[in-house]
């Protein structure tokens, strides 16, 4: 396992943000949960054994407001076992995604940036 690198990131990510979702690598699907969303990539977790570092994956996911389920495309860039749960995390860098992938993540960040504005 490899813990996460340092902070390292060109956009920022939703924080907290929470989606059930299912991670196809390979053959292998499990359910796993997408949090700390960005135009670039997430994090995910779950119970499973984790994908390797640098497997491609497919996250499979329904975003808030959407009405069909997104397919996000990318390579697992580090892997390190769950702090306060059971199971892994991993952080995914978002790689040829579609462009209906791309527009889903891009819709759900304009919205919470639109909601937090207005709690402002």
């Amino acid at each position: 396992m490899t813990a996460p690198p340092e902070e390292k990131r060109r956009t920022p990510r939703i924080q907290p943000f929470v989606a059930p979702c299912h991670v196809v690598a390979g053959p292998r699907r499990m359910a796993a949960y997408l949090t700390d969303l960005s135009l670039e990539g997430a994090r995910v977790a779950c119970d499973a054994d984790p994908p390797a570092r640098e497997e491609w994956v497919s996250i499979e996911v329904r975003l808030p407001r959407e009405a069909e389920r997104s397919s996000l495309s990318g390579r697992v860039k580090w892997v390190q076992a769950a702090e306060t749960r059971k199971g892994h995390v991993f952080g995914i860098t978002f790689e040829g995604m579609s462009p209906e992938g791309q527009g889903a993540v891009a819709r759900v960040l304009a919205e919470f940036r639109r909601l937090a504005a207005e709690l402002s």
